[in-house]
């Protein structure tokens, strides 16, 4: 027996066990996450944080969320070294610590009136004469902000009610935003109708979405590389096992009536 190539075997084999090989052992990871439904809810359950988990528990982590207000969980992260991981980044953000490669995507666009002479809408200056309400920054998110000008009237409004009352309503024409997101908060609105709230809105106006532009990347990062690398490794056999689609696509299936083929399962 070579006994050289023996011990050098052994090496390897316990150094994999240790996570020296660039695979974490098991963590309990602290993930600071957007209250953003269906994508993320008080519990950190929805269309990307099932996928998180999924991915985390297929690697033997468990991942603790914490959720807060949008666009607070990016200085969270960078303000408390207490958060192991970030979710989710967009393509043209760096925090410290270690990306992952991008594992779903976001898709921005124009929500409509069915029966709206925008519905057919494919580009955003196509809008022009349009009412339109938006989230906050969206201007500069959605890189927007010379056609803006060519819109009847631009309002940005961070509550998510906010956004689609005047859609229902008949005091907007179109919602830029998330068209998931949307979708969601329109079915919420029927909700409360039915219960006798939202005078001013009509619920069966026939919604549609309309994907106006390319689908936003979305990534982690994480402040050990092992994880980053280890949710990579995870998400990848799982996706080639038709998992993370099963996942997803429920999510998206709710709300066909509204989005149609417009948005992405992943």
């Amino acid at each position: 027996m070579d006994i050289s190539k023996t011990l050098a075997r052994a090496m390897v084999l316990a150094l994999s066990m240790t996570g020296q090989c660039g695979v974490a052992s098991a963590a309990d990871v602290s993930m600071v996450a957007p209250l953003i439904p269906p994508h993320f809810d008080e519990t950190g359950a929805g269309r990307i944080g099932d996928v998180i988990r999924a991915v985390m528990g297929r690697c033997d982590h468990f991942v603790r969320f914490t959720i807060v207000p949008f666009g607070r969980h990016w200085k969270d992260y960078d303000d408390d070294e207490g958060y192991d991981a970030l979710a989710t980044a967009e393509a043209d953000q760096t925090f410290r610590g270690h990306t992952t490669k991008p594992f779903i995507h976001l898709q921005d666009g124009a929500t409509v009136l069915a029966k709206s002479r925008f519905a057919d809408v494919v580009r955003v200056d196509e809008l022009a004469g349009a009412r339109v309400v938006a989230f906050p920054n969206a201007a500069r998110i959605l890189d927007i902000e010379a056609t803006v000008p060519a819109f009847a009237s631009f309002r940005q409004r961070g509550n998510r009610f906010d956004q689609v009352r005047p859609l229902l309503a008949e005091r907007a024409d179109v919602v830029l935003a998330d068209g998931l997101i949307t979708a969601y908060y329109i079915h919420l609105l029927a909700e409360r109708k039915s219960k006798g709230k939202e005078p001013d809105i009509d619920p069966g106006l026939p919604v549609i979405f309309r994907r106006i532009f390319e689908p936003g990347p979305q990534r982690l990062y994480f402040r050990d590389p092992a994880l980053a690398r280890d949710f990579d490794r995870c998400h990848a056999a799982l996706a080639a096992e038709g998992a993370i689609d099963d996942l997803t696509r429920p999510y998206v299936e709710r709300f066909g009536a509204v989005l149609g083929d417009q948005y992405p399962s992943q």
